[in-house]
C-alpha cells in the first residue's frame, strides 16, 4: 500500500519474532510504513482501508477482531485460510483447527467467512473463488490435498 501511494500506512502485529523481523524489513528498505506491536482487538484511529492477511485463523475470537477493524476502517480486504472440505457443506460453518504446533484457531468455509463478516457489521462487496498457493511446501498429505486449507479473499465496506 505504501508503494501504491497511500499517504499513511500502519502495520500491526502482536509481539513475536515475526513482528521483529517485519519491523526490520520495513526499516531496511526505508519504508514510510509505521509498524506497531498491537493486538487487532486494540486498534485505534481512522483508516480508509484495512488489509487482514491470514489473521482470523490465529485468533480466539475472529468476529470480535472483525468488529475491531470495523470500528476503525471504512473498507476491508480480508485474505485468510478456508477449509476445502468444509466448502462441500452448504451451510455457513467453521471448525476449530487444533494443530500439533499449538496454534489453534477457527477455519471457515466461504459461506462461514462471509457470515462472520456480516455478523461483524461488514457488507461484502466482492469475493474470490478459492485461491491456490503458487508455491507450496508439501510437508504431508494434508497439505498436498488441501485439507489444511486454501486462501480466500473478500472485500467489504
Amino acid at each position: 500500500m505504501d508503494r501504491r501511494g497511500a499517504a499513511d500506512v500502519l502495520a500491526t502485529d502482536v509481539p513475536s519474532p515475526f513482528a521483529r523481523s517485519a519491523r526490520e524489513r520495513f526499516e531496511s528498505v526505508q519504508s514510510s510504513v509505521r509498524y506497531e506491536e498491537r493486538s487487532v482487538y486494540d486498534l485505534q484511529g481512522e483508516f480508509d482501508f484495512a488489509f487482514m492477511g491470514w489473521v482470523l485463523q490465529t485468533l480466539d475470537d475472529p468476529i470480535r477482531a472483525l468488529k475491531a477493524v470495523r470500528r476503525v476502517a471504512k473498507q476491508l480486504l480480508l485474505l485468510d485460510t478456508i477449509s476445502v472440505p468444509l466448502t462441500l457443506v452448504p451451510a455457513p460453518v467453521a471448525r476449530l483447527d487444533a494443530r500439533r504446533d499449538g496454534g489453534e484457531g477457527f477455519v471457515f468455509n466461504p459461506r462461514g467467512m462471509r457470515k462472520a463478516m456480516e455478523l461483524a457489521g461488514w457488507n461484502v462487496e466482492a469475493q474470490t473463488r478459492i485461491l491456490r498457493d503458487r508455491f507450496t511446501i508439501e510437508t504431508d498429505w494434508k497439505h498436498r490435498i488441501g485439507i489444511r486449507g486454501r486462501s480466500y479473499a473478500m472485500l467489504a465496506s
